[in-house]
């Protein structure tokens, strides 16, 4: 049996009858739309792709096809919901970088998205995935402020490293420890912060401290993986925790290794020391000695001498610092004049720059005014008072436990003058709007309570009683008239 092939002419032949039988019929579909059917639907519809409707889309899929994917910022454009996984996923990154600079709570929204652009890319148990786990907690915790939310994803993020470092021993993923130990620090420390702001000192002193030796780690593998920033974070968070347990001494040398890395970061006088030297101070003070105290005023004042030289004498930083400085006189034996010297430049640099309504002016005055309590000087703090309940009143609400403390305070004032009219005003009033706000049941509305009950016993008060107090004093009408013996009795015997 043979096998038989066409030679070419047969082949030119049979082409030129299909080129002829094609244009035959194509004559024949124009007639036939001529006649009146126009509505005819092509058998093949095409649909342009991508590349044909942006022609520069095949240069960008070729700039984010890189498998390395950095925290360094890439200059991306915004891209729509069809581009590729890996597309969306650095643009959902860029803008939460973005964001979070901000200080924008739409970072956590990004960051989700982050987390689940990672976890259809690289699976459930990929580092990378750890990586955007840890980014989501850390968004939820600064931005959000949601401590319970950042700690869950920050476990999430742990347990997944877990994972995928037994993955990397078995040889199904392959990554450096350079790669991981940015991650790891990142999710100790907002664990151990979140566990701080859940008020858990001992697990956040932990974590802190396992933040800690992998930023250690991280010092000994060079300078171009050291982050000055998440170490000074790390150092500020862990002394915190400590000072919080009641440890000063490891407070301080936490401290102390932020002061350093401040001061190799940005120099010996830079306003990024101000906040680190009143922590200083504070663990100083809290060690509860004379001399102690004393380092604690000389580390205020060095603190205040810098936001003078960075801010100026007339700057709300100033205040701020000056504030600090009064609260550490305050608490010393003998340093009730200089801290009146500053809450009044206080009160005065707030009310310049804030207003009367400002919470760090209505602070300032109710210090101020505690301290003219001490002082004996009493009309001058019932002054301070009045005006300061009035602006308590306007930002807090009537009625507020802020503005029922300012009349708690009137009717203290008034009580030690022996104004006893003035001073049940201000306690009844204040004690009516605990009422309201706290209940009848609570413990400081129960305290008012016994104090006004307790001055209105008093023999002076009862001129300034209501004509329904005194009501309440007299003693119960009856009609009934008491006998001493009963009715029909005799002292002789009837038989007599």
């Amino acid at each position: 049996m043979e096998l038989n092939v066409p030679s070419g002419d047969h082949e030119a032949e049979s082409n030129l009858t299909t080129a002829r039988t094609v244009s035959d019929a194509e004559e024949e579909g124009v007639s036939r739309n001529s006649r009146g059917q126009r509505n005819t639907i092509p058998e093949i519809i095409h649909i342009p792709s991508a590349s044909e409707r942006k022609p520069g889309i095949t240069a960008r899929h070729r700039k984010y096809s890189s498998s390395e994917e950095s925290d360094d910022y890439e200059n991306t454009e915004d891209v729509n919901g069809l581009a590729p996984p890996e597309v969306l996923l650095k643009s959902y990154r860029r803008r939460a970088r973005e964001f979070t600079s901000m200080g924008d709570e739409r970072a956590v929204s990004e960051c989700m998205r982050c987390v689940a652009l990672s976890r259809i890319l690289h699976g459930d148990n990929h580092w990378k995935l750890a990586k955007a786990h840890s980014k989501l907690s850390q968004a939820y915790l600064e931005q959000g402020g949601m401590a319970q939310q950042a700690l869950l994803h920050a476990e999430n993020a742990r347990n997944v490293l877990l994972v995928a470092d037994t993955a990397k021993q078995q040889g199904r993923q392959v990554y450096d420890r350079s790669d991981v130990l940015p991650i790891m620090e990142l999710i100790y420390l907002v664990m151990g912060k979140a566990q701080l702001a859940l008020k858990n000192t001992h697990k956040a002193e932990q974590n802190l401290k396992k933040a800690e030796i992998v930023s250690q780690e991280r010092e000994g593998m060079g300078y171009s993986h050291q982050a000055m920033q998440r170490r000074l974070e790390i150092s500020m968070s862990l002394g915190r925790a400590c000072l919080r347990a009641n440890k000063s001494g490891h407070a301080l040398e936490a401290f102390e290794k932020a002061l350093q890395i401040t001061q190799a970061q940005y120099g010996d006088d830079s306003a990024e020391l101000i906040p680190i030297y009143q922590c200083l101070a504070k663990a100083e003070s809290s060690q509860g000695n004379a001399s102690s105290h004393e380092r604690a005023t000389k580390v205020l004042l060095q603190a205040h001498e810098i936001s003078r030289a960075r801010f100026g004498e007339d700057s709300i930083e100033f205040a701020e610092s000056s504030f600090v400085v009064a609260t550490s006189y305050i608490n010393s034996f003998d340093g009730d004049a200089k801290a009146k010297n500053y809450l009044e430049d206080v009160v005065r640099l707030n009310m310049q720059h804030r207003g009367p309504y400002h919470s760090s002016t209505i602070k300032a005055q109710d210090e101020l005014s505690r301290l003219l309590v001490r002082g004996g000087f009493l009309e001058e703090a019932v002054s301070f008072q009045k005006s300061v309940a009035d602006a308590k009143v306007v930002l807090y609400g009537d009625p507020s436990q802020e503005a029922a403390d300012c009349y708690q305070m009137l009717g203290s004032i008034r009580l030690k003058q022996g104004r006893l009219q003035q001073a049940l005003k201000w306690l009844t009033k204040g004690y009516n709007m605990l009422t309201v706000t706290l209940g009848t049941s609570h413990k400081r509305t129960k305290q008012m309570g016994d104090v006004i009950s307790r001055v209105k016993k008093s023999p002076d008060a009862q001129r300034f009683l209501s004509s329904e107090e005194k009501l309440k004093k007299r003693p119960r009408f009856t009609q009934v008239v008491g006998r001493a013996k009963p009715l029909g009795y005799s002292a002789t015997p009837t038989g007599e």
